[in-house]
């Protein structure tokens, strides 16, 4: 107990956390994000709030600063209202969920006609940021993959909207 109290002046004093209470904080951090990212997903609704003017511009602002941050980051202007945008991030989460899309799953995904889609998806695999390959299981058919530099390129961009 005496070494816990000794700890905490010592922290207090501004003097270098010890190791445990490194792994404490990083542990709070860690929870305090994931807390952080939970309470974005939920509406207003469900938080039974309702945003104010200055909440909604302060929001409005964010969107747009973040959309232009993203298409710096993919180097192209109008990037971020593109179907290209909209099958980065339809690739990004099938990435983290370990599953597989179709091209014509990836169609559908941009919400767009078909042949703009196709053309957003060979340009993308022309930038280098996904992969398109013969479905193992169906070889009537081809899966698109993000690659590693398309999932730095999303992760980088998603950063903008934090």
């Amino acid at each position: 107990m005496e070494g816990l109290h000794v700890n905490a002046q010592s922290s207090q004093a501004g003097r270098v956390p010890s190791v445990g209470q490194f792994e404490n904080t990083q542990g709070i951090a860690d929870r305090m994000e994931a807390l952080a990212i939970e309470l974005r997903t939920m509406s207003d609704h469900e938080l039974g709030t309702v945003p104010s003017k200055q909440t909604l511009a302060g929001l409005a602002g964010k969107i747009y600063s973040a959309r232009r941050n993203v298409d710096e980051v993919f180097g192209m202007q109008g990037f971020a209202i593109s179907p290209a945008w909209d099958i980065m991030l339809d690739l990004y989460q099938a990435d983290c969920k370990g599953s597989q899309i179709s091209v014509t799953s990836a169609c559908i995904g941009a919400a767009c006609p078909a042949t703009t889609a196709l053309r957003w998806l060979n340009a993308l695999e022309e930038m280098l940021l996904i992969d398109r390959r013969p479905d193992s299981d169906d070889k009537r058919r081809f899966v698109v993959e993000i690659s590693e530099l398309g999932r730095l390129r999303v992760e980088q961009a998603l950063r903008c909207h934090l």
